[in-house]
């Protein structure tokens, strides 16, 4: 009876977490308009930052992507006109579709127990590190790996507030039983985030690559269409998933024993890259 029980608690819960996808709104009017601006080829850089300086929130954050010591960039730049010509349309596209999803970069999570920041940070710091692995293995699109793992962790920002309701049994059920966070999401929710982030991406039609590279970035091999994308976002998200959160246990430092099967790599190959971009990062800082 009490696994009966526990049975319908999780199948009500991801009813309603599924119900709530359903009835997310549209992505904001002001990044379908960047969005747009971004895709005609007629549109000039300065046109584009006119239309971006329209949101105050928008401007920050991709000037904040601009300037990150991530980027590389040996100088700070301060026009948003200077941000999206360093950033490039592309890269830019993918911090847009990471705003509309991930939210601002000073967004805080409270069920993940993630500060300001810190969810854009990691965010970041994995979509870096996809375009650095996708180049090092010559994947054909490592702007596309950028984008794909800036979006790789949307869900959580749709699932923290049952996350928050249920913090302490997922905790226990990782604990105890020795699973992953989205593994213990599963137990407890019905679905984990990735699940969650790839049916927000599906609504808001983005790329079915994109929406698989986030599905699967935690299995790879379960995609259908394209295992290379997120085995390389499963790899970089393993190189910088404990960054200063307050919860490591919430960090998964793991990668999926597929993923170097699927872009023939072994462990060692995974440490170079890792301590390349490492020095790369520190130099550029």
């Amino acid at each position: 009876m009490i696994k009966s029980n526990r049975g319908m608690m999780v199948i009500s819960k991801l009813d309603t977490i599924i119900k709530s996808v359903d009835n997310l709104r549209p992505m904001p009017t002001s990044i379908t308009r960047a969005l747009r601006a971004i895709e005609d080829s007629n549109a000039t850089s300065t046109e584009i930052s006119e239309i971006i300086g329209l949101d105050q929130a928008l401007s920050a954050t991709v000037l904040q992507s601009a300037n990150s010591v991530l980027m590389g960039f040996a100088t700070d730049c301060s026009k948003l006109s200077e941000a999206v010509m360093r950033l490039g349309f592309k890269r830019l596209k993918g911090i847009i579709l990471g705003i509309a999803a991930v939210g601002p970069f000073n967004q805080s999570l409270k069920g993940y127990r993630f500060g300001a920041g810190e969810l854009w940070n990691h965010s970041i710091a994995t979509a870096v590190s996809s375009e650095w692995i996708a180049r090092e293995l010559r994947y054909s699109d490592p702007e596309e790996a950028y984008t794909a793992g800036l979006l790789h962790d949307m869900g959580k920002l749709f699932l923290d507030q049952y996350v928050f309701s249920d913090y302490t049994r997922i905790v226990d059920l990782m604990l105890k039983y020795k699973l992953t966070l989205y593994q213990a999401e599963e137990q407890l929710l019905g679905i984990d985030h990735a699940k969650v982030g790839s049916l927000i991406a599906q609504k808001w039609n983005f790329p079915k690559v994109l929406v698989d590279a986030i599905h699967f970035h935690h299995t790879p091999s379960f995609a259908q269409t394209n295992q290379k994308l997120p085995a390389i976002i499963n790899i970089a998200n393993s190189y910088f998933e404990n960054t200063g959160n307050q919860n490591a246990l919430f960090f998964e430092r793991s990668i999926h024993p597929d993923s170097t099967r699927i872009l023939s790599i072994d462990q060692e190959r995974i440490d170079r890259m890792h301590t390349q971009l490492t020095n790369y990062m520190l130099s550029s800082g």
